[in-house]
């Protein structure tokens, strides 16, 4: 059975996206096509469709930048090379240390998501005391109107 490929026409529809942005992903690294055809023309498989559109959930759904979701994909591709490391590996000293690392990757992460969550937290906090001191002022006006 053979592998699905999708144009670059099929992928924007299918995800709502433009193809220039699909274009703009591929320049900034965040995606590759899988292949292209003899005229030059990109093709994408299911694998970079689905990739595309975890970026997209992290970009809409979370708020989190280009940069950031770099950042990510570059962990996860960490992560990946030390699981494949770890199982080539024989030796426990070798396998802890490698342990350690992927470790060490993903406190980096949840470290960063701490960071975001404080920040959208006290972005939070500063809009609430705003809808506090509005709800206030209209509770005032009504109390001269009265």
């Amino acid at each position: 059975m053979g592998e699905h490929t999708f144009t670059v026409e099929e992928v924007a529809k299918r995800l709502n996206i433009t193809p220039r942005t699909l274009h703009y992903y591929e320049e900034m690294g965040l995606i590759c096509p899988a292949t292209r055809t003899a005229g030059g023309h990109r093709l994408y498989n299911d694998r970079v469709v689905e990739k595309l559109s975890r970026i997209l959930r992290m970009k809409e759904s979370l708020g989190i930048s280009l940069q950031e979701i770099r950042e990510i994909l570059d962990v996860e591709d960490a992560l990946e090379q030390l699981r494949v490391s770890f199982e080539e590996k024989i030796n426990i000293m070798e396998k802890k240390s490698i342990v350690d690392e992927y470790i060490q990757l993903l406190a980096g992460v949840i470290a960063k998501i701490d960071d975001k969550i404080a920040s959208l937290n006290e972005m939070r906090k500063n809009f609430a005391e705003r809808v506090q001191r509005t709800v206030d002022l209209k509770t005032s006006l009504s109390n001269e109107n009265d």
